[in-house]
């Protein structure tokens, strides 16, 4: 075989194996086996709306909301950090305030650097300014699984929670559930 030969067939053979990206919009997601886009876009979407009414209407003070982990405890991966930014980059665009302390070291350390004299006190963090949050938010996800006539049904449930940290009181509570079927009897490599 001649040595054109061998290039068209090799480029003809990683042409096919390389395949094409495509992207598709994800609150369109018809929804899978695994914990998707629909799924996230579902839960973030009731959550948003049913905190937000809840501090808007029923609270109706001030609110500094620090998030906490939202617990998987599925059999399935879910990257829980993508729900809570989900959540959290909503509820800032609609104006509710969270307090982020993955910096309040380094924030402390600018403080005393400030208190030396040796920073400009124009440029200087102040003192006395950083914010505690009066609430936690946090959460859970749960699953029952069990196969019916080749089909696999799984019960999913996101459950929030709002805790005013002040009192213990849970002030605010939501949930959002997802009964899916899947086929098993499929052949897959």
């Amino acid at each position: 075989m001649n040595r054109a030969a061998v290039l068209v067939i090799a480029i003809s053979i990683l042409a096919v194996s390389c395949g094409s990206t495509q992207y598709r919009d994800a609150s369109k997601d018809k929804g899978s086996m695994e914990w998707g886009p629909r799924e996230i876009k579902t839960t973030v979407n009731k959550m948003v709306g049913s905190l937000y009414t809840y501090l808007k209407s029923s609270w109706n003070k001030p609110a500094l909301i620090q998030t906490q982990r939202i617990k998987n405890d599925t059999a399935e991966h879910i990257d829980t950090r993508m729900l809570t930014d989900e959540i959290v980059n909503n509820l800032i665009q609609m104006r509710i305030e969270f307090v982020d302390d993955s910096y309040t070291r380094e924030a402390i350390k600018e403080m005393e650097k400030g208190m030396t004299g040796l920073i400009d006190p124009d440029s200087a963090v102040p003192v006395g300014n950083l914010k505690s949050p009066n609430f936690f938010l946090f959460g859970h996800i749960t699953e029952n699984v069990r196969y019916d006539g080749g089909k696999k049904i799984q019960y999913i449930v996101v459950t929030m929670k709002l805790k005013e940290l002040g009192t213990g009181v849970l002030r605010w509570q939501d949930r959002q559930e997802f009964l899916k079927s899947t086929s098993t009897d499929r052949i897959g490599f």
